[in-house]
């Protein structure tokens, strides 16, 4: 388990994933968010953050959003919208006006809105399956994030939330990978260097 590829990662975690019970799902997303909170915010003017795919038994980012316009409100919240024919994102400012619908693979997406460029994103929260020591992730393999990411500002805080802690090493790396600064787990919070 120390070390995996990204396929070993991705059915391994998959597979843990879907054996969590709803209660579990439940208490490790109120955890997050407890884990969520200790972050420092004060540079943050745009934050990204990702819709859950709840049948997936994703980490629920709902309450991650309410209390951030609840603390936060000076932060403004943004969501992407996926072309799935170049497998590119594009981003959009949520707020009340903000329309969204589920796309073909189950993801809430904005409908349009005020349109906001990936440079000027502070801070993007990254979904994962998996990710090792070094701040290497695994996700569904299809490389929107990978891609939204290199179009970002270097110094873009790079957040993973994770239910599970990291492994020791993702074997099969490539130059398209870019690493997280820091990931949240129930547990805690690892920083990259």
């Amino acid at each position: 388990m120390d070390r995996m590829n990204k396929s070993e990662a991705r059915q391994h975690f998959l597979n843990l994933r879907q054996a969590l019970t709803t209660k579990e799902v439940e208490k490790m997303d109120l955890e997050l968010l407890e884990q969520f909170q200790q972050l420092d915010l004060q540079a943050v003017k745009h934050l990204h953050l990702f819709l859950p795919i709840l049948s997936k038994k994703e980490i629920n980012t709902y309450p991650v959003a309410d209390w951030l316009r609840e603390q936060h409100p000076e932060i403004q919240l943004i969501l992407s919208k996926s072309n799935l024919e170049t497998h590119s994102l594009s981003h959009y400012i949520w707020d009340e006006q903000t329309q969204l619908a589920e796309n073909r693979w189950g993801i809430t997406e904005p409908q349009g809105g005020q349109e906001i460029n990936a440079r000027e994103i502070d801070l993007v929260l990254v979904p994962l399956l998996a990710c090792d020591k070094q701040g290497h992730r695994v996700g569904y393999g299809k490389g929107f994030y990978d891609r939204f990411l290199a179009e970002c500002k270097p110094n873009v805080q790079k957040v993973g939330l994770s239910f599970f802690e990291p492994i020791d090493e993702i074997t099969d790396l490539n130059s398209q990978d870019i690493p997280l600064n820091t990931c949240i787990t129930p547990q805690k919070i690892w920083e990259f260097a």
